[in-house]
């Protein structure tokens, strides 16, 4: 979520410009309400807070390849 330049909300739109089917998992340390004002009303997403398991990495991984 936090890069140097760019935001992840910022970053995700960007994204959507010339991908707009692309799908993320934003990591973060920080909680999901911190940066979700941050996003266009409707963007899909999926959030994966910090620490996480492998295991937990696997499944945001698979539920997002299934939507």
């Amino acid at each position: 979520m936090v890069m140097p330049e760019m935001n992840g909300p910022t970053l995700l739109g960007e994204l959507r410009k010339t991908n707009p089917g692309i799908k993320v998992i934003f990591v973060s340390g920080y909680a999901e309400e911190a940066f979700k004002n941050d996003l266009p009303e409707g963007q899909a997403f999926a959030f994966l807070p910090k620490p996480f398991s492998l295991k937990q990495l696997i499944e945001a991984v698979k539920e997002q390849a299934k939507s």
